[in-house]
């Protein structure tokens, strides 16, 4: 049970790392095939979708404290999230938000998000 909480935890970190570097690559192989990406405002997203936006809209995102719950090969996440985003001719948006989120153990052993829900906050806007 703590190697699959961890598990889901390193997931994270990596799905988070390959948005912040841009690799998309990475972040495709951390998402299921029938992945649904819920944004702030309500709108949602498929896997390729959701790979589109953070290409437009490059961006860095800060995990706090994540609490994971198991339900056998499911795995509830929930914490907040930090995402600073750079959209092109734009100044810097910083999104305070928590995300609850869904992954799945799948039939080749690894971990995959399913599902991923944003509830914004706060948002700042810096100044040109």
């Amino acid at each position: 049970m703590a190697d699959d909480i961890q598990a889901v935890k390193d997931l994270e970190a990596r799905r988070c790392e390959a948005i912040g570097k841009g690799d998309l690559d990475t972040l495709a192989d951390t998402l299921a095939d029938d992945y649904h990406h819920i944004l702030g405002g309500g709108s949602t997203n498929d896997k390729t979708a959701y790979i589109d936006t953070i290409r437009r809209g490059p961006r860095v995102p800060e995990r706090g404290d994540l609490t994971v719950r198991l339900y056998g090969d499911t795995a509830v996440m929930t914490g907040d999230i930090i995402n600073r985003i750079s959209y092109p001719g734009r100044p810097l948006q910083t999104i305070h938000a928590v995300v609850a989120q869904v992954a799945v153990k799948q039939a080749d052993g690894k971990w995959r998000f399913v599902n991923f829900q944003i509830t914004t906050k706060r948002v700042e806007n810096a100044t040109a």
